[in-house]
């Protein structure tokens, strides 16, 4: 671990400790919406304490030859000779120390998706982190926490490293094994999508199928532009899974993590429905019915199934082209099928239409667009990262960050660094919190996030479809009492 590490990690635990939570004003909503509603609490940085116990792992990554089930083989980045890499589970409060050996012939890092790690050991290099050259290690540390479905991707020539193995889930149990939602049992589902041309000539992701008259209307329905890829699960095709085989009304916890660089997956059982428990790894006030979800790139969401009839049945996609995306169970005994009916899953569900969100220290207007008209360039406020305008805070701030879709593709956009509250959606302030690090925007929605500052440092945001984050669909949240300037290298 170099000295510069060990500076900034100094720094920071130096400044952990100041937060504050401060006021300010909100012009977006207010005018709209009459009344007050109290205070909400934003998350706060994780302060789990060292339980005393290290969890050291040794992360060798390769390339080499991959083989699906299907006989189709390509090569692919590994880890320890995995595709995609392995799990890692480890329990909150535990030390986690990952030492990363390069033996490619390029840089790479690894992003703790999730997890609020200090600024140096973030993983983005020319923002938080040195890239790990081709022959050299670097160990990253952190004490995991909170609990929660997490995972790790690179974040360097992400096109190409994360579709073809750099990642993997990061699964951090509670401290005292207690789950607020319990289940049965559990298994960890993470879809992806292999294949990707280096230059297509097209946008991948989703876009929608009304053309820009449907779009202003705010109808269309979003089918996938990408041409030509493979979807996996758990890192094969999902015609190689084996059923999952559950027993009558017995309660199987899903974590459900979108690890695809561009594509967005719209999940339903064949009949009934489940109940949604966590977003991005964190639990919801109380579970929500739901009769589908559209899960986009580096969203995370955990679901409770019950058998809900005899047999085998699936969870599959909706959305056409993805036909091959599906997940066989099985019912060991008899079930009775009860028509049951439930809403699709929606940050409007938890719109309330009512009320006033509280007053924020800093509010920033977004503008996320390109695409169409503009080739290839993907820009906020009209720039393309790494021209896009910094958001400067400091320490304490409440932060709010409206942003609207002006383009006619969506933008899963992502925050480093901490958790944020979705406040509202398309002009309403949601009823309950929603916790989360990436918020999903279809063409010509808003929202605003709240986040406390509270984790010094310089911190990415941006789109998570990468080829968009490519094409300059990001920009930097910087502390103004961090001392290290981001330099905008190795996008």
């Amino acid at each position: 671990m170099d000295d510069k590490l060990i500076t900034r990690r100094e720094f920071l635990m130096a400044l952990g400790g100041l937060v504050l939570i401060g006021l300010g004003g909100y012009p977006f909503i207010r005018p709209f919406l009459p009344g007050t509603v109290a205070p909400w609490v934003l998350p706060q940085k994780p302060t789990v304490p060292w339980n005393g116990s290290v969890k050291t792992f040794m992360f060798n990554v390769t390339r080499g030859n991959v083989s699906l089930g299907d006989g189709r083989q390509f090569s692919g980045y590994l880890i320890n000779g995995q595709f995609p890499g392995p799990t890692i589970r480890v329990r909150e409060g535990d030390k986690v120390r990952i030492t990363v050996n390069n033996h490619l012939d390029q840089p790479t890092t690894l992003h703790w998706h999730g997890v609020n790690v200090s600024s140096p050991i973030d993983g983005v290099p020319g923002i938080s982190q040195d890239p790990i050259k081709p022959g050299q290690s670097f160990t990253y540390e952190f004490v995991a926490g909170p609990s929660g479905t997490r995972w790790y991707h690179s974040h360097v020539f992400e096109m190409d490293q994360v579709p073809n193995g750099l990642f993997g889930a990061l699964i951090i149990e509670p401290a005292n094994g207690r789950e607020p939602y319990p289940a049965s049992r559990e298994a960890t589902l993470v879809f992806s999508s292999w294949g990707y041309q280096a230059n297509p000539g097209f946008d991948y992701g989703m876009q929608t199928s009304g053309g820009m008259g449907q779009m202003m209307m705010g109808g269309g329905n979003m089918v996938s532009s990408s041409q030509g890829l493979i979807h996996l699960i758990n890192g094969d095709v999902p015609s190689s899974l084996q059923p999952i085989t559950v027993r009558p009304g017995e309660k199987v916890r899903l974590r459900l993590i979108n690890a695809s660089a561009s594509e967005s997956y719209w999940l339903t059982l064949d009949t009934g429905h489940f109940l949604i428990t966590h977003a991005d790894g964190n639990p919801l006030d109380s579970p929500v019915p739901a009769s589908d979800l559209y899960i986009a790139p580096a969203e995370r969401y955990d679901i409770l199934v019950t058998p809900p009839q005899s047999g085998k049945w699936f969870l599959r996609s909706k959305i056409s082209g993805q036909e091959s995306v599906q997940v066989p169970f099985s019912t060991d005994g008899s079930v009775r099928a009860v028509p049951s009916s439930a809403p699709s899953w929606s940050y409007s569900n938890l719109a309330a239409g009512i009320g006033s969100l509280p007053r924020a220290d800093q509010h920033f207007s977004l503008t996320l667009s390109g695409g169409m008209m503009m080739g290839s360039n993907w820009t906020i406020n009209g720039a393309s990262y790494p021209n896009t305008t910094p958001l400067r805070v400091k320490t304490g701030d409440r932060v709010r960050i409206e942003m609207q879709n002006m383009s006619m593709m969506e933008h899963p956009m992502h925050l480093h660094g901490h958790s944020f509250e979705i406040t509202s959606f398309n002009g309403k302030p949601l009823s309950r919190p929603l916790v989360k690090d990436v918020v999903n925007l279809r063409p010509m929605e808003r929202c605003t996030i709240d986040f406390l500052a509270n984790n010094p440092g310089n911190w990415f945001f941006h789109c998570h479809n990468l080829q968009h984050m490519r094409n300059g669909l990001a920009t930097v949240i910087e502390y103004v009492d961090y001392p290290l300037p981001h330099v905008d290298k190795w996008m």
